[in-house]
């Protein structure tokens, strides 16, 4: 973890911050390193101590000594230093804070030593080796034996290395494999950990034991984690009471889960860059961050002057007070934030109140619902949810239990506007959220034209003659991802119907997914090894839809998809399935072909008309491109989008059905 993020304001600190805040007395930090930035913007906050000055102190001081530095907090000299001063001390636990001397401590009390020993502790494990390898310095170890609490019963699980508890609960795996500095996380029975130092914690001589503690108990300070439905009622509350007044708005912050390869994610870059030249101040926040796939898209806003903020860590610009004096209330609510998503909450609700926007705009339905959660708690005056496809209910991987429940707490929200993308996709969340259709505004997807390209004919043909294809070979393609909801293999079904009477046919797929392998056995059963070529995932799609006599879509559903708007821009007919958005995206009969039924014959068939008749097949590809830049123009997507963030927030206050 990087020092920002350390110093960043974590869920577990809130407790802290109320109880420094409520009481008023004087602060001091005690710390070998610098101060945590938030705990330095306390009104009461008179400076830091370092360890030895600590010792050395004489002066009688009343206020509260917080020992935020983990190897201080372990030192006894330090913190009885500090009590013979008059301070009360707060020390570092974990990750959390526990008041030194608020109750006694177990030496203190024989019997209860004595007692455990006797019958055994039901809140405690020892860790006994071997430990299970888990990657780089992550280490596995069940915790079978050990009666865990319920996710809203209050208590909290630590871990200890040698009695020290360990400082960082909760973590990331990758973290933990790759970080260390013991880092752990509690899951499915077992404990994720790693030692403080990153050794093997099998051989290095220490004691690990994971301790159940009751927030109260021996002075620890509690940590939210309540009950979703008490959350809920807070939520409600505290969202009746907000201002949503933003007639000029210049700040938006644009929420995603990544910027990974996908067609939300490039519609809102296409959206910041168009946002950033019309004068706007635009941040645009992923939850998961940058690294690695989930940045597949940070090139394309290089230098356009658009702010990229990480809501993988806690934002390190948080001022807690700030926030309260925006939104009074706010950090109580947070407080109650239920550990089913907590986390991830409270990661959001740091970043919006530290970028303040005027508009926080959404997409996708958990990183909808975080910034629903987020925004009402940071007091922004405008937020827009905006849904990419039918409801997750259509999607078994996607769904979870909560995201209903919360978007009909988030449609009763006072300036709050619900979007879509396509018609078909906004009238079946309406239905599933439980509020009129007119609620959920549409808002089409848009083509940035001048981020597309028209490969040059010499690419075509070694793409081509790569992959065998002669020069009169019939050829189609798919761009999707691997997966149920696209359909692969009733793609592949069609590509065996029509090789059987056009032996010479081929096909070319882009992407990948999770149905990898299946499609791959798929082909070899039906013998298409010699014509279906997998080209994984790359860079663009362009020359292998250039290299193609049309494209074919076979979702079960889709919002608006972004490769059959491309695929007609380049002059290629798209033959799709009457799937959510996709009747919005072609127009049928003039531009490619919207099959109702979804099976192999009409499907085929209309593939083979276009195959079979290569100038009407010319004819809808000019008619496709005509359709495409006059109907999903980016500059008509970011317009529609202004007219979210500036119009009367009409599907605001939708008490769900």
């Amino acid at each position: 973890m990087s020092e920002a993020a350390a110093a960043a304001m974590q869920r577990e600190d809130v407790a802290l911050w109320r109880l420094l805040a409520d009481t008023g007395r004087p602060v001091r930090v005690v710390a070998d390193a610098a101060a945590p930035a938030w705990l330095a913007t306390l009104p009461t906050f008179e400076g830091a101590w370092t360890g030895a000055e600590a010792l050395a102190a004489r002066t009688p001081w009343r206020g509260i000594a917080v020992v935020s530095d983990a190897a201080l907090a372990a030192r006894a000299d330090v913190l009885t230093a500090l009590q013979g001063i008059g301070a009360e001390v707060v020390q570092r636990y974990g990750s959390g804070w526990r008041r030194v001397g608020a109750v006694a401590a177990d030496g203190a009390r024989p019997w209860r030593r004595w007692l455990a020993a006797l019958v055994g502790r039901r809140d405690r494990l020892r860790l006994r080796p071997p430990f299970r390898h888990d990657g780089g310095v992550c280490w596995w170890a069940s915790l079978a034996a050990l009666p865990l609490p319920a996710p809203d019963s209050g208590r909290r699980v630590l871990l200890f290395e040698d009695g020290r508890p360990l400082p960082f609960a909760d973590a990331l795996h990758d973290d933990i494999r790759q970080l260390g500095g013991g880092r752990y996380s509690v899951w499915d029975r077992g404990v994720y950990f790693s030692a403080a130092d990153g050794s093997d914690p099998a051989t290095n001589g220490r004691s690990y034991e994971v301790r159940v503690l009751v927030p109260g108990s021996d002075g620890v300070l509690p940590v939210g984690g309540g009950s979703e439905p008490g959350f809920a009622a807070a939520f409600r509350r505290f969202a009746a009471a907000r201002q949503s007044d933003a007639a000029l708005p210049r700040r938006i912050l644009l929420l995603i889960s990544s910027l990974g390869p996908g067609g939300a994610e490039r519609q809102f870059c296409n959206l910041a860059q168009g946002l950033v030249a019309r004068g706007f101040d635009v941040c645009l926040a992923s939850l998961d961050g940058f690294a690695g796939a989930a940045g597949h898209y940070v090139p394309m806003l290089a230098g356009s002057g658009v702010h990229l903020l990480d809501l993988s860590r806690p934002a390190a610009g948080f001022v807690p007070a700030e926030l309260e004096a925006r939104a009074p209330g706010a950090l109580a609510l947070l407080d109650q934030l239920p550990d089913v998503f907590g986390a991830d909450a409270w990661r959001t609700a740091t970043h919006v109140a530290a970028a303040a926007p005027d508009v926080l705009h959404a997409a996708l339905d958990k990183t909808n619902l975080l910034g629903a959660i987020a925004g009402v708690a940071a007091g922004v005056p405008r937020i827009v949810l905006s849904m990419r496809n039918v409801n997750p209910t259509h999607f078994p991987y996607l769904d979870v239990p909560w995201f209903q429940r919360w978007y009909r707490l988030a449609a009763a929200v006072p300036g709050l506007v619900l979007s879509a993308n396509s018609a078909a996709g906004g009238a079946d969340y309406a239905q599933w959220i439980g509020v009129p259709g007119e609620a959920v505004r549409t808002v089409h997807n848009g083509l940035d034209e001048a981020a597309l390209r028209v490969p040059a004919d010499d690419e075509v043909a070694a793409l081509r003659r790569e992959l065998g294809i002669g020069a009169g070979d019939p050829v189609l393609a798919g761009v999707f991802r691997l997966s149920a909801e696209k359909r692969p293999f009733l793609w592949l079904e069609v590509v065996a119907a029509l090789r059987r009477e056009q032996p010479d046919l081929h096909a070319l797929h882009v992407g990948h997914g999770p149905d990898h392998a299946a499609v791959v056995q798929r082909i070899a059963a039906l013998g298409l090894q010699d014509c279906v070529h997998l080209l994984g995932r790359r860079p663009d799609p362009f020359a292998a839809l250039c290299a193609a006599d049309l494209l074919l879509l076979t979702s079960t559903f889709e919002g608006i998809p972004n490769v059959a708007l491309e695929a007609q821009w380049l002059e290629r007919p798209v033959v799709c399935t009457a799937a959510g958005g996709s009747v919005e995206a072609v127009q049928h009969g003039v531009t490619g072909f919207v099959v109702d039924e979804p099976t192999v014959p009409p499907l085929a068939a209309a593939c083979a008309t276009i195959l079979r008749d290569r100038e009407l097949g010319r004819r809808m590809g000019r008619a496709g491109r005509a359709f495409v830049t006059s109907t999903f123009a980016v500059d008509r997507m970011v317009e529609g989008s202004l007219a979210l963030y500036r119009g009367p927030a009409s599907s605001a206050g939708c008490a769900a059905r």
